[in-house]
């Protein structure tokens, strides 16, 4: 009956963990003492058998989760921001940061689009647009 009510006690720690990071939070939700709380939660991310209960338990979580492509786009759109905000100096924030938040803004609308078209019937390789950008590093990109 000790061995039921402790995998229950972990069960629930690791339930709490996945949803707050907190670990003391956790440990007081599933009842384990203030003084060895943070002792025996410590024991339990060394022991292998919890670590994988906890990466199945996430992702389990994130598998029945419904987020609309309109809420990533503005979470992009909010990173791009503040990215191209110039400083005291007048130079953007993090030019680095502005192009990968394109990139998976670029992506995510990309999705949508390559998924609801069907293949071409002949496939040709596409040529691009612009061939060359005079003055453009390609070493910084």
């Amino acid at each position: 009956m000790k061995d039921t009510q402790q995998a229950a006690m972990r069960r629930k720690f690791l339930d709490e963990y996945s949803k707050t990071l907190d670990i003391k939070a956790s440990a007081e939700a599933a009842r384990y003492g203030k003084k060895t709380g943070a002792a025996i939660a410590q024991n339990i991310f060394k022991n292998p058998a919890a670590i994988k209960e906890l990466i199945a338990l996430c992702e389990h979580k994130t598998d029945h989760l419904e987020v609309c492509l309109g809420y990533i786009i503005s979470g992009y759109l909010k990173v791009l921001k503040w990215a191209l905000t110039a400083d005291e100096g007048g130079k953007p924030n993090d030019p680095a940061l502005a192009l990968r938040a394109l990139e998976g803004i670029t992506k995510q609308l990309g999705s949508d689009f390559a998924c609801s078209q069907a293949p071409p019937a002949n496939p040709e390789p596409e040529l691009p647009i612009i061939t060359e950008i005079k003055g453009l590093d390609t070493d910084k990109i």
